[in-house]
């Protein structure tokens, strides 16, 4: 084959690769879907999409069930993802959990299992031991033994932006530990990890795309502060790591102590440790506890509710920082939707005010549209959903891989 024959025959299986792409992602989405929708909301031909559904149907990827409407004619052709197909497994490892979950192709939940982490040290073994152990939990309740597709792991931390490694984690001391190798030796599964943040906004993006489509944030109000940042329909992270440290950005110059070690961090303003720091009346370069109650938290909430003046400053002072640090990023790349998400919501209608205040006493401000702000409490389930659809789609872009080899070879 000569030079020219083989860039031609290059650029006729990516435009394949990408045209059963564009299929597999209208399924993943839409399910069930008729070809005609799918032919309607890609723009490839009806021809195109009947040869790519008829091959993803041999191959046992996708299902087709045929619906007769109340009229007349032919037979309506839905077509979904084979539930049976595959097995992805989604993996959040937090501050005093390990959460694992099983889903099947079609997105639906097969098994979880939640290991707790209270008391024990997190030296490297015990980090590989409890990651290996919850999938392993999780796989002995589907009892099955089916081999999994993809591995997709949230983190609290930096990771590696390839998705191999973690590099730094408040949950640990240890750093860079090659997770996604230790999972891949045990499963013989491809696997990746990801900062938590990333993966909330990927879940949001895939549970609400009215509200969080191309451009939005999500600000993670915890133990720590996390945030992931959605811009032009895509995650972004660093140049060489999962990167949007908006817990660390500096807030007040020498101020409070933070859990990094540092000093006037957002997060040690606003993470649920500084807030009970503040509402006890300590130093703010007080050491930071390793872990707050919950119902401590309430207590504070109560507290300010009530007028309590330092319980209202640590609330205030929380918001301050939140809002300071979303208008710095406005100041960057323009206003946006803002989820808040995490426990750090019971303080949410008592932190609003401050919040709006400092964004709109930003340089810049007077350009802004009326803030956009929601809040969603359970950290892990967004977790938990996003890596579920990040594993999806990468198994799905491996089919249609696999897809372009089998047309290949034959």
């Amino acid at each position: 084959m000569g030079e020219k024959s083989a860039r031609q025959s290059r650029s006729l299986e990516q435009v394949r690769d990408l045209n059963r792409h564009k299929v597999l992602a209208e399924l993943r989405r839409r399910a069930p879907v008729s070809r005609a929708a799918i032919a309607k909301s890609t723009g490839l031909s009806a021809a195109t999409i009947s040869a790519i559904v008829t091959d993803l149907i041999e191959e046992g990827y996708v299902a087709s069930d045929s619906t007769r409407s109340k009229g007349r004619g032919r037979p309506k052709i839905a077509l979904s993802l084979n539930p049976q197909a595959a097995l992805v497994c989604a993996v959040y490892f937090e501050l005093r959990n390990v959460s694992a979950t099983l889903i099947d192709n079609a997105g639906g939940i097969v098994a979880h299992s939640t290991m707790s982490l209270h008391g024990k040290k997190l030296d490297r073994q015990t980090i590989k031991s409890a990651l290996l152990g919850s999938v392993r939990s999780v796989q002995d309740k589907l009892g099955s033994g089916r081999q999994l597709a993809q591995i997709a792991v949230g983190f609290q931390g930096v990771t590696s932006v390839c998705g191999t490694r973690l590099l730094w984690s408040p949950v640990t001391q240890e750093r860079d530990l090659p997770i996604a190798q230790w999972l891949e030796d045990a499963f013989a599964a491809p696997a990746r990890i990801a900062n938590d943040c990333d993966m909330i906004v990927r879940a949001l993006n895939w549970r609400e795309p009215d509200l969080y489509s191309e451009n939005f944030a999500a600000v993670l109000l915890s133990h720590g502060v996390g945030m992931g940042l959605f811009l032009r329909g895509e995650v972004v992270n660093g140049t060489r790591s999962s990167g949007i440290e908006f817990g660390h950005m500096n807030h007040i110059p020498g101020g409070a102590l933070c859990r990094c070690g540092q000093y006037g961090c957002i997060e040690a303003y606003a993470g649920d440790y500084a807030i009970a720091r503040v509402a006890a009346g300590q130093s703010e370069t007080q050491k930071p506890a390793d872990h707050v109650d919950v119902g401590d938290l309430h207590e504070i909430r109560d507290a300010a509710m009530a007028q309590e003046p330092l319980a209202m400053k640590a609330i205030a002072q929380a918001g301050d920082a939140i809002g300071a640090g979303i208008a710095n990023l406005f100041a960057l790349v323009d206003e946006f939707p803002v989820a808040l998400v995490g426990r750090g919501m019971i303080f949410l209608d008592l932190m609003k005010p401050s919040i709006r205040k400092a964004i709109s006493s930003a340089t810049g401000s007077q350009h802004y549209g009326p803030l956009e702000l929601s809040s969603y409490e359970d950290t892990s389930a967004l977790v938990l959903e996003g890596c579920a659809i990040a594993a999806l789609m990468e198994n799905d872009a491996a089919q249609s891989i696999r897809g372009q080899e089998k047309d290949v070879a034959a």
